[in-house]
């Protein structure tokens, strides 16, 4: 009756294969420079949530410029961000090989004038000091041909926030190389990249039509002879990317996971179903009503928890419960990317801020 839990117990040493530590940015010393970045901010409808990015810009220390790229916003998004002090580039008509976020970074790089391009997400914000944390980190490389990525720290307020656990576990396993089984890839929400390298490699010309186009373009930049360096955003960069219902975190999940999945890499996807597998496998035999060695299931289900515990709350503000409860969340993803699957195989497309993805 032991045999169950020991192949259950399989699920530890995958959760730790595919994060292991989430590094984050040390306190800077001194304040670094900001006199040569160009803080490039891609918008669509984002008149709610960039107020707190660019109060929290404006309280680091002006760069050289903050530049919000307006995807044809229909509400106040470029006339708040002019407020704000941004300087606003309008894009223009997307074609239609192009994703509306690769054309609005686009857009924004080729205006921009510093030499160092750090894309930000609107839906992000700096922690009190973390502006000159990530910048430390990016001098602490000394490389220029070194590309910094910074995970941000989830920032949860609704309970409903909390069913993201999983999609956040798997965005980082496949693409920050926290774990021992995959090299560092890119992150969307934050990159800082040097004007030069950004050009030379294609910048977000390369991945035009890609919807997550951070995983694609990792590769492209690698071709070029760029590192990758990617660490969390606790206490530096965080995020709340769900506050207008569970709809919309459902369907923003939804867009990009079943390509996500293909694109973080075969020994990442192989050792993810694992992972998921004695996950579900732990909770489906504990409830059973016959005895597969309950007590030893009951002892792996507990350990299991507790590396979810470990693993989330390196990532964002998750509660104990959720990751104890882990079956809830697990099933969610589950959920919800098998919904994503189905529409990929059927060629439908999501709609995302009323316009299709």
């Amino acid at each position: 009756m032991i045999l169950p839990a020991l192949v259950c117990a399989l699920g530890l040493p995958a959760g730790f294969l595919l994060i292991r530590r989430v590094p984050t940015c040390t306190v800077a010393t001194e304040p670094p420079s900001k006199a040569a970045i160009s803080l490039i901010i891609p918008a669509r409808n984002e008149e709610r949530t960039l107020p707190h990015l660019l109060r929290s810009i404006a309280d680091a220390g002006c760069p050289l410029e903050v530049i919000v790229v307006d995807d044809h916003s229909t509400d106040g998004t470029a006339k708040l961000a002019a407020s704000c002090g941004a300087r606003v580039v309008c894009a223009p008509a997307k074609p239609p090989e192009w994703t509306g976020k690769c054309w609005a970074c686009y857009q924004g790089a080729q205006s921009a004038v510093g030499q160092l391009l750090m894309f930000l997400d609107a839906d992000t914000y700096f922690q009190p000091g973390g502006l000159d944390r990530i910048l430390s980190r990016w001098e602490q490389e000394k490389k220029p041909r070194a590309v910094l990525s910074v995970l941000p720290y989830h920032a949860m307020v609704a309970p409903y926030e909390q069913l993201s656990l999983f999609f956040n576990m798997l965005m980082a396993a496949g693409a920050g190389g926290f774990g021992t089984i995959a090299p560092p890839r890119l992150f969307g929400q934050c990159m800082l990249i040097s004007r030069n390298f950004y050009f030379k490699a294609g910048g977000h010309a390369a991945v035009a039509g890609v919807v997550l186009e951070n995983l694609r373009w990792a590769d492209k930049l690698r071709e070029h002879g760029v590192q990758i360096v990617c660490v969390g955003g606790k206490g530096t960069l965080h995020m709340r990317m769900f506050s207008e219902g569970m709809r919309g975190m459902s369907e923003s999940w939804a867009k990009a996971f079943a390509q996500g999945a293909s694109d973080s890499g075969a020994t990442v996807l192989a050792v993810s179903i694992l992972w998921i597998s004695s996950l579900w496998s732990t909770a489906l035999l504990l409830a059973m009503p016959y005895d597969f060695g309950r007590l030893s299931l009951a002892v792996v289900y507990f350990l299991l928890g507790l590396q979810a515990t470990w693993i989330a709350r390196q990532l964002g503000d998750y509660r104990f419960l959720t990751a104890i409860l882990f079956p809830i969340p697990l099933a969610y993803c589950c959920i919800v990317f098998a919904r994503a699957v189905r529409r990929r195989l059927l060629g439908q497309k999501t709609m995302w801020k009323g316009r299709e993805v």
